[in-house]
């Protein structure tokens, strides 16, 4: 009990301490020192992913989309050290389209066909048919008739004097995903001792948790969003705090945890995920003061004074805009004497005040 009691203690700040701006300060300071590259990924060669304040700067300003989105998946032990069953569910995995099957086509925008000529290596090194390819595409393109020759295959467009509705289409049946998920575009075994894990480029939970083998908590995805929709906003604040601390591990710039969970927490407090910028934490401070001080000053006192806004004055950079004393460490405590207590410290006669 006494450990505990000693570490409860250790990790608390003396009232007043001004956290934020210590964060905010050890967090910048670092972030300054950053490289702006990107480096490749282990295992995904052909990927790279953000590295550095531009990885950092997608975090804090909340990206709807990671620019380089990866997707770690891990196995229990009984899958984990079977290579056979992780090849398996590898290729359940990969998004396969109809151009990744094929080496070229021929296009009759006047006639409504086009003629497909599928590689065999890509067919045997997806387990893919060209059965199943003609069924999916029979299945899914209802104005279209399928017909095949050996390894080529005819896509006829029924209505072909549509010209404008022949191109779409055949665009689309090109790009139609025949396996996988989408979203993957490439997954690569890689192994940690004896075990196996796959590393994906790309990102899609929902889809890669559908897959028979793979566990919800196997899965990290660096997709900060994608966390949100499918785990909730306590699983989002945590990736968004391992995240930066990664980006920070790799910069080997020392950082206090608590500094980052502090980030993660203003990012995420409201329910859903802000930026740090004026389109989120920043913009929806209550003082007027404070939201100016940041950017866009004369929009926001325009808009205060159009809309009669009040500024209290609770916050740091409202008062020191004014010039008040800031409400953090002693300018936090208030002292008050009562007048009678005040005859006690009056000077005695000849004494100087």
């Amino acid at each position: 009990m006494i450990v505990m009691a000693k570490r409860s203690n250790s990790g608390k700040v003396q009232y007043g301490e001004p956290v934020g701006v210590v964060t905010a300060q050890s967090l910048g300071e670092r972030s300054t020192q950053m490289v702006l590259r990107t480096f490749h990924q282990a295992g995904v060669s052909s990927e790279v992913i953000s590295a550095g304040l531009p990885r950092l700067i997608e975090i804090v300003d909340a990206r709807k989309r990671a620019k380089h989105a990866l997707m770690t998946i891990r196995f229990d032990k009984g899958i984990a050290k079977d290579y056979e069953r992780v090849k398996e569910i590898k290729q359940k995995l990969e998004e396969v389209s109809i151009n990744t099957l094929i080496n070229g086509f021929d296009e009759n925008l006047k006639n409504g066909t086009m003629l497909l000529h599928f590689d065999k290596d890509a067919m045997s090194a997806h387990s893919i048919t060209l059965r199943k390819v003609m069924e999916i595409l029979s299945s899914r393109f209802p104005d279209i008739e399928v017909s095949n020759e050996g390894n080529e295959v005819t896509i006829r467009y029924k209505k072909r004097k549509d010209v404008r509705g022949v191109r779409t289409a055949f665009v689309h049946v090109r790009d139609e995903i025949v396996s996988g998920v989408e979203g993957i575009q490439k997954a690569v075994i890689n192994s940690e001792g004896e075990t196996f894990y796959i590393a994906v480029s790309g990102s899609n939970l929902k889809g890669v948790m559908d897959i028979e083998g793979v566990r919800p908590e196997n899965i990290y995805t660096n997709d900060i969003f994608e966390v949100l929709s499918v785990f909730g906003i306590e699983a989002a604040r945590n990736a968004i705090a391992n995240e930066i601390a990664y980006v920070f591990d790799i910069e080997k710039a020392s950082m206090n945890f608590k500094h980052i969970a502090l980030l993660a927490d203003t990012m995420t407090y409201s329910g859903t995920i802000k930026s740090v910028g004026r389109h989120g934490v920043a913009g929806d401070k209550e003082s007027v003061f404070a939201r100016a001080a940041y950017e866009e000053t004369i929009k926001h006192f325009v808009n205060a004074g159009f809309f009669s806004e009040t500024d209290r004055l609770r916050g740091v950079a409202e008062n020191i805009i004014i010039g008040r004393q800031i409400t953090v460490g002693t300018g936090k405590v208030k002292l008050m004497i009562k007048n009678e207590e005040l005859e006690r410290f009056k000077p005695e006669d000849g004494e100087k005040e």
